[in-house]
């Protein structure tokens, strides 16, 4: 259980960051679990809540390692093949539903948490190791 743990550590210690970080954070994350849920039935449903389940396990303990390291952005690696999958669905989907209106959902939040995460990764690279936002103090030298 205790990468299950540490996922939920995380949550808890990013939601004490602000009201922003929280509501970003719950916009990204919730679609994906109650969406996934409610289509389980489906091929898509089950790829978005197997991913978000992986990328939260993950992110927890690069979490774990590394408090509010620009790394974290890794753990959404598995992104980058579900996104064009995504898109590939929605457009050869032609009815509009709420099941289609979900997709877009998921696929645009996905598309902009990668080009965050593109940059945090890149500004780690280059040194800055902690984001902007948090509020844990300075960044842990490498």
């Amino acid at each position: 259980m205790g990468p299950i743990r540490d996922a939920f550590h995380m949550i808890r210690d990013i939601r004490r960051q602000g009201l922003a970080i929280d509501l970003w954070g719950a916009a990204l994350n919730g679609p994906q679990a109650i969406g996934g849920l409610v289509y389980i039935g489906t091929l898509e449903g089950r790829a978005i809540l197997g991913t978000l389940i992986v990328t939260l396990l993950v992110a927890g303990q690069i979490h774990k390692r590394q408090p509010f390291s620009r790394l974290t952005g890794l753990c959404h690696l598995p992104w980058l093949a579900l996104l064009p999958w995504l898109v590939d669905r929605l457009l050869s989907t032609h009815a509009l539903s709420a099941f289609t209106v979900w997709l877009g959902y998921v696929a645009i939040v996905i598309a902009i948490s990668l080009v965050f995460d593109g940059l945090d990764v890149w500004r780690y690279a280059r040194g800055d190791r902690r984001f902007a936002w948090s509020r844990s103090g300075p960044s842990p030298t490498p």
